[in-house]
């Protein structure tokens, strides 16, 4: 059985200030959404856009963003402990290259973690 719908009759009437908020909320969203269909959306499976023509870019790096280097290089005591390896470990005294890396040797060979 459908539930009964209170009647709308029994509120304030809006504000001037709250009708104008809602007017303009609304004429926003209007131009954001024009904008998008006329820049276009990326098609999946197509050549990714130019840069100069304006479209929206699809080929976004995923996963974590890599650290700034605020720095400079990497001090010796936080280096990945693979020889020749400058890179700043993560787990294991290991980059997370080498750790990758190590894990599926393990998983390969069959030996516990």
């Amino acid at each position: 059985m459908a539930r009964l719908r209170k009647e709308l009759t029994s509120q304030a009437p809006l504000t001037p200030a709250l009708t104008s908020w809602a007017e303009a909320l609304g004429d926003a969203i209007g131009r954001g959404m024009l904008r998008a269909l006329n820049t276009g959306m990326p098609v999946m499976g197509s050549v990714a856009p130019s840069p100069g023509n304006g479209a929206v870019m699809a080929g976004r790096r995923r996963g974590r963003p890599p650290k700034t280097v605020a720095g400079g290089p990497v001090p010796m005591d936080r280096r990945c402990t693979v020889s020749g390896c400058t890179r700043e470990q993560r787990s294991k005294g290991l980059c997370s290259a080498h750790y990758q890396a190590e894990r599926r040797r393990q998983i390969a060979t069959g030996k516990p973690a």
